[in-house]
């Protein structure tokens, strides 16, 4: 029997490589992150790289023993600023314990090189840097102590539903106000205070004002809208300009002043029911900031604007909106006029990432990836794009990622669905092979035109065909398609993936009917495990940070207490029996599908005991079953320490090689 080191895996990379990328206010300069994998020191790497366009060589721009990120040229291109946690590179006495993490502050540098100055000293660390139009400010957010007892004390008093979440920790006391230091150094201004939390945030084009988004309620974490507030540059009380729940449009963000000053840009989504509202688009709103109602810019469009974290811009002549769009496994980049009209600026059989423009607003700068390339820089000029970085260059040869089959369907339910195929590696003609089947999570996502993990192709350098597909349920194909599964998980979704298990098998002769593995992370969990309860048709399975019961989930879960897309706006109270029927752990008496359990210990999305109760009543009825347990949040998988991340997939070789080969 093979040993768990005797699976080579290899090459492990960052989900984001190359990433953010900022062109400078003359569009000559780009500026970018990127990541490495350090296994020697089991951590990852980021470090800000300088692009002249005429040149076209990149080079290392930062060199601290840190990491360095968010790189943002100040209006007059003199400058850069950047977070780092730099200061924690000092020694620790003891170098077998581990550091404390240093919180990233605020830097800035001289744009031509030099001496970095850091800004700030503050406790809780600094996010989401912005400078005022003239540069003499920069505005930040941070997180503010206003508990009782201490902020990092073994006794915590709770006092919100929100008191944790996922990525971030324990939120008990604390509360995210905004700051802003002069940009030559000085002192730091906190310019909210209160029990609510600042959101999106933006100045005004002439620096005497300040736009942000929050919930000042009573009762916050319980709310589905949130207000726009505008306060002084130099503080003050918040002044509301638009009110979220009397327009009737919730969960906004992405804010933005124009450059003329006339408007602000925000998504949002139209809520008329609050009891149902997870599949809904996020759409782009435009607020008259001198008074009048909020338009709609993107109803006509039928997709959810703004993905992978890209926010929304305004072009520098105040006429457009550039955002980005999830479109049938594609991520396009494109803009709409003040009057509603959307074109597609960037497309194809690819995925759009963050992107950035330059003053004159005729060269844009993006990053993209497709199934066999990881995120590059390109540019986008007179209507043609370019790539203009190899940072992964050497990677790709290495890893030699393979192109997938795709194919579509109609379900049974009338609905056109997309799915790929990926062959092993060292596929012949007439043999056999056994097949993975992978969920992806959300539901509110989707599998498409990209490069962002190891997994497939690390199964099919194994001997393993693998098959992933957009059910019911996925962004990229309407807000109707979305709502097919909202209050209804197990139904239209786990038929759409048995018919695409009916498909590949009837439309592809090579793959083994008898040798089917199944698995997949968060939502793609849930479905592993509802799988493994109703059917025996797959001969192992590998559930990921899973959802195992919808009813203590409820209260354990950082966000399914309002997450009304699993549950129809339903509390397990009023419907015991509706949360037990659409639990895994309520069919662990059917399950003859041998199941292996990973989790992590900080998963505050999806918690621990979800795993642990399915281990135990699987454990109990003497089924096959086993439980591996990291260390990490939720996406450990995708974003935790690298040496974790390789022995996650030895596990899964492991697994599946026990059972299929």
């Amino acid at each position: 029997m093979k040993k768990l080191t005797d699976y080579e895996i290899k090459p492990i990379f960052p989900e984001l490589s190359v990433s953010d990328p900022q062109i400078s206010p003359d569009g000559d300069r780009i500026l970018f992150t990127y990541t490495e994998t350090n296994l020697k020191k089991n951590k990852r790497d980021s470090h800000i790289w300088l692009l002249p366009l005429e040149k076209g060589r990149p080079s290392q721009f930062t060199h601290s023993k840190g990491n360095d990120t968010n790189p943002r040229w100040s209006p007059n291109g003199r400058s850069i600023l950047f977070l780092s946690d730099r200061e924690g590179e000092e020694k620790a006495e003891d170098e077998k314990k581990e550091k404390k993490k240093t919180k990233s502050q605020l830097w800035v540098i001289p744009a031509d090189g030099g001496e970095a100055r850091c800004l700030t000293s503050v406790e809780s660390g600094v996010k989401n840097p912005i400078w005022s139009s003239d540069g003499k400010k920069i505005l930040f957010a941070s997180e503010v102590f206003k508990g009782e007892g201490e902020p990092d004390g073994d006794v915590k008093i709770i006092t919100r539903i929100k008191y944790r979440f996922d990525g971030r920790g324990y939120l008990h006391g604390r509360w995210i106000h905004l700051f802003s230091v002069p940009s030559k150094g000085g002192k730091v201004k906190q310019l909210t205070d209160g029990e609510f939390d600042v959101d999106a945030a933006d100045w005004s084009p002439d620096g005497k004002k300040i736009a942000f988004i929050s919930n000042m309620d009573e009762y916050p974490d319980i709310s589905h809208f949130e207000n726009i507030y505008v306060i002084t540059s130099e503080g003050g009380k918040p002044e509301m300009l638009w009110e979220g729940e009397k327009a009737g449009v919730g969960h906004i963000g992405n804010l933005a002043w124009s450059p003329d000053g006339k408007y602000i840009v925000f998504a949002g989504r139209v809520i008329e029911d609050t009891s149902n509202i997870g599949y809904k688009n996020k759409d782009l709103w435009l607020l008259p900031v001198e008074g009048g109602e909020a338009r709609n810019l993107t109803a006509d469009l039928d997709r959810t604007a703004s993905v992978w974290g890209a926010h929304a811009k305004w072009s520098p002549d105040s006429k457009y909106i550039y955002f980005n769009i999830p479109d049938r496994g594609a991520i396009h980049l494109c803009r709409v006029s003040l009057d509603g009209k959307v074109e597609n600026i960037v497309e194809g059989r690819m995925q759009v990432g963050g992107f950035s423009l330059e003053k004159a607003g005729s060269t844009i700068a993006f990053t993209s990836t497709d199934f066999t390339s990881l995120f590059e820089v390109w540019i986008y000029r007179d209507g043609e794009t370019k790539q203009v970085t190899e940072m992964n260059k050497d990677l790709l040869k290495t890893l030699d990622p393979m192109e997938p089959e795709e194919y579509w369907f109609t379900s049974s339910a009338g609905n056109k669905l997309q799915g790929w195929i990926l062959k092993p590696r060292d596929f012949r003609e007439g043999e056999n092979y056994p097949m993975i089947l992978s969920i992806h999570g959300g539901p509110a996502s989707a599998y498409g035109y990209s490069l962002t993990s190891p997994d497939f192709t690390l199964l099919a350098n194994h001997g393993y065909s693998v098959a992933f597909m957009n059910p019911t349920g996925s962004i990229g194909f309407g807000e109707e398609f979305a709502a097919g599964v909202s209050g209804h998980w197990g139904e239209r979704d786990y038929e759409d993936i048995m018919e695409a298990v009916d498909y590949v098998l009837e439309t592809y002769d090579f793959i083994d009917y008898e040798r089917l593995g199944v698995m997949g992370g968060s939502y793609g969990g849930y479905m592993t495990n509802w799988i493994v309860g109703h059917t025996d048709r797959f001969k192992a399975a590998v559930a990921f940070n899973s959802m195992a019961n919808l009813y203590s989930g409820t209260g354990t879960s950082d966000i399914d207490y309002m997450d009304h897309s699993v549950t129809a706006g339903k509390n397990p109270w009023e419907d015991v029996q509706f949360f037990m029927d659409k639990s895994p752990i309520s069919y662990v008496e059917n399950v003859v599908t041998p199941l292996l359990l990973i989790h992590s210990e900080q998963d505050y999305r999806c918690p621990m005991d979800n795993a642990e109760q399915m281990f135990t009543a699987l454990k109990k009825l003497r089924k096959q079953v086993e439980f591996v347990r990291f260390q990490g949040s939720h996406g450990f998988g995708r974003i935790g320490k690298p040496k974790d991340r390789i022995q996650r997939l030895q596990h899964v070789l492991r697994w599946f090689d026990r059972y299929l080969k």
